[in-house]
């Protein structure tokens, strides 16, 4: 029996250059970055990129290096081969590099950004020869594949100098200026700002964001910072690492065991064991913005401060690196993949963030147990990435660690040296008492023994003082273990009711309103409240708000309220704000001010739950047209002084029962039966700390507690 057969090919509809280019690459930036790798492996020095009339659909991109240039068979199976790898025919470039290219989606995601594209390119080994080819992208357009479209590689006599030229027409999208200023930090980052970085390579977009971000990123303030972490993780899961001064004087070092024994990702009694680590090498340069204006020599420096400042803004965080060049996104503004930020949240002594560090990690050129992903924007999450990024963790674990064992020991060094420094000082006065006159040694004596009982009495107050915030910061820290715990309930809770809800009024119809309505708006009100409870003590903890300077008032205490809202529904209270239209500015910090308002809240809400709302409050509502007499009313006014701001905070509640208007204020001292007596205390003590004043009325306009806060007014230019 005769048979025919005949050749068949897989072909590739048009559709398919969008899937792979600009649809897989979302961002112009990474295809233009793309287009440089390319020039690195290349050989090429320097890669310059210019924008030409970009604003605007229709601009042009160009591309130049003067690298080796291509050949014809470069350009079929090199720049027009799509997915496969040029590392696989050879790692190595002629000079050398080991290539940084991967499967040319990046290059097309480029390529596709103008109608038409126009490649010139040179090779080194045909002096005096240029080949040229056009793309227009519209042909493909009205092609039923891929394959049926020719390109033609144009052979034509050039003066020119070996290397490539791209030119992309006829863009079809806007550049917007954020897109030009990520595409300017890329190309500075590209090799990294590192007073040690050894690549013989430099891209340049002409640009002027990238000539500003140059200048910031090649200011390099290294010198200054406080201290230079780095460490070492091996292919067998070896990891070392070591702490050192600004100067490069080591101060402590450790080894595995050591270093993972500080792992923030596993508590486990012995350390885990890293199964497929990448052969990585780190630094970090830490710096502490508060003393950072002296230079190394110890010399103040106006403005140094601001200048690192906007300079760790720009260049901070971890980056990674891979055969000389830095790897997107990592270390991107926002991109914290090794989660620096919550580390120093969670526990923020002496621990760096990304705006107060620089650093990069650099993988082993030979690196095969990390796996790019398609679209260029870093790694596969697989087992040999998660154990880099555990390594890393532990490591700035391991370092803050150290330095708070440091800290805690010059404490105690201090403690013991001032105890004998008294001693000796002491010693010294008597002494100097016995030289003077005997006719006016007993009133020296007199008035210094007098002296040193008012110190004596002023440590016991403070060593008192002292033992009440450790006691409140203990609690604080273990509030915020449990409120996170607490957000896992209270969403199972809140998804139940939401359930129980659907489901009656599904099942119920009509009769839903009559007979459970009601329990569920309880339940849900009830979870709202427990939400507070939960998220208020993570929100007060941030470490932002505790930064001193110029707060204003109105705002931090309505964005408060916010959050306080479900609590103070489901406890029946109405707060109302009266603040004037001008700004109430104090320099405090957000956390004092959210502090104050926070105690006092809740210490109103307590006395309310406590009591019924005072006849004599009746008296003062019924005045007010419209208003429920038994509504539970807490105001806070604000009213503004040239020297003060003097809030209020009126309640309709019993008043101060038990207690005189000066007693409230003292530590342990509550009207409530089981009340700590702290909450007034911390309002006298922040307050007293701001140089302002407290004071307290049992019965106040609303017939209920008033308290008066008085803190020194900022007047700042418009």
């Amino acid at each position: 029996m005769d048979s025919d057969s005949s050749v068949a090919r897989m072909r590739f509809a048009p559709e398919i250059l969008r899937r792979l280019g600009e649809e897989l690459v979302p961002h112009p930036d990474l295809g233009i970055i793309e287009l440089v790798r390319n020039a690195y492996d290349a050989d090429a020095e320097r890669c310059v990129i210019e924008l030409i009339d970009v604003e605007a659909p229709g601009g042009t991109i160009r591309v130049s290096d003067v690298g080796e240039g291509m050949t014809p068979r470069d350009i079929n199976d090199g720049f027009l081969l799509l997915g496969r790898s040029g590392k696989i025919e050879s790692e190595f470039t002629p000079k050398g590099r080991r290539k940084v290219g991967e499967k040319g989606l990046g290059r097309l995601a480029a390529l596709r950004l103008g109608r038409e594209v126009r490649l010139r390119t040179r090779p080194r080994t045909e002096p005096g020869v240029e080949y040229q080819l056009n793309i227009d992208w519209d042909l493909f357009e009205t092609a039923v594949a891929v394959e049926d479209i020719d390109l033609s590689i144009v052979r034509v006599s050039t003066s020119e100098s070996p290397g490539t030229t791209i030119e992309i027409l006829k863009t079809t999208h806007e550049l917007s200026h954020a897109d030009v200023e990520r595409l300017a930090r890329s190309l500075v980052m590209l090799t990294g700002p590192f007073p040690d970085t050894n690549v013989d390579f430099v891209a340049e977009l002409r640009s002027p964001e990238f000539s500003a971000m140059e200048k910031i990123a090649r200011q390099g303030f290294f010198e200054v910072c406080d201290y230079i972490l780095t460490g070492t993780l091996s292919a067998d899961g070896t990891i070392s690492a070591t702490l050192a001064n600004r100067h490069g004087a080591v101060q402590a070092s450790a080894g595995t065991d050591e270093i993972m024994r500080h792992n923030p990702d596993h508590k486990a009694v012995s350390p885990p064991q890293f199964m497929a680590p990448p052969k990585a090498e780190l630094k970090l340069w830490i710096f502490n913005l508060q003393t950072v204006s002296f230079d190394a020599d110890g010399h103040r420096i106006p403005g140094l401060q601001k200048s690192v400042s906007n300079w760790l803004k720009q260049v901070g965080g971890f980056h990674l690196f891979h055969r000389g060049l830095r790897v997107h996104p990592y270390g991107d503004p926002g991109n914290d993949w090794v989660s620096m930020n919550a580390l120093r949240t969670a526990n923020p002594e002496l621990r760096p963030a990304t705006y107060t560090s620089v650093g990069r990690i650099i993988l082993a050129d030979d690196e095969t147990n990390l796996t790019p992903k398609t679209d260029r924007s870093g790694y596969v999450e697989n087992l040999s990435f998660r154990e880099l990024r555990e390594f890393v963790r532990s490591v700035l674990e391991w370092a803050a660690d150290v330095r708070v064992e440091w800290r805690d020991k010059t404490n105690q060094e201090r403690k013991r040296k001032s105890k004998s420094r008294i001693k000796e000082t002491q010693e010294a006065v008597d002494e100097a008492i016995k030289l003077a006159p005997r006719e006016t040694q007993k009133l020296v004596r007199k008035a210094v023994q007098e002296e040193r009982a008012a110190i004596k009495e002023r440590l016991e107050v403070m060593e008192h003082d002292l033992e009440l915030y450790r006691t409140l910061s203990t609690v604080g820290t273990t509030t915020a273990v449990f409120a996170h715990e607490t957000l896992r309930p209270v969403d199972a809770i809140e998804q139940m009711a939401k359930a129980v809800k659907r489901r009656g009024e599904r099942a119920l119809g009509e009769d839903y309103a009559r007979t459970i309505a009601k329990p569920v708006q309880l339940i849900e009100r009830a979870a709202g409240s427990l939400r507070t409870f939960a998220e208020l003590p993570l929100m007060l903890l941030k470490n932002r708000k505790r930064r001193p300077g110029i707060v204003e008032v109105g705002p931090v205490v309505a964005d408060l309220l916010r959050t306080f809202k479900p609590y103070l529904d489901d406890s029946q209270v109405s707060v109302v704000l009266e603040f004037p239209d001008e700004p109430a500015k104090i320099q405090s910090t957000v956390a004092s001010v959210e502090a104050i308002t926070a105690n006092i809240i809740a210490n109103a809400v307590a006395e309310f739950s406590a009591t019924e709302v005072s006849t004599q409050s009746r008296a003062h509502e019924s005045n007010r047209a419209g208003n429920d007499n038994d509504t539970r009313t807490l105001v806070i006014r604000c009213t503004l002084s040239p020297e003060s701001v003097h809030l209020v905070f009126s309640d309709n509640g019993g008043g101060i029962r038990g207690l005189t208007p000066e007693e409230v204020w003292l530590p342990g001292r509550s009207t409530r039966e089981g009340g700590t007596g702290l909450g007034l205390t911390i309002v006298r003590d922040i307050v007293a700390d701001l140089r302002g004043k407290v004071w307290a009325q049992s019965t106040g306009e609303l017939g209920g507690a008033e308290f008066h806060i008085s803190i020194p007014r900022v007047r700042t230019l418009a």
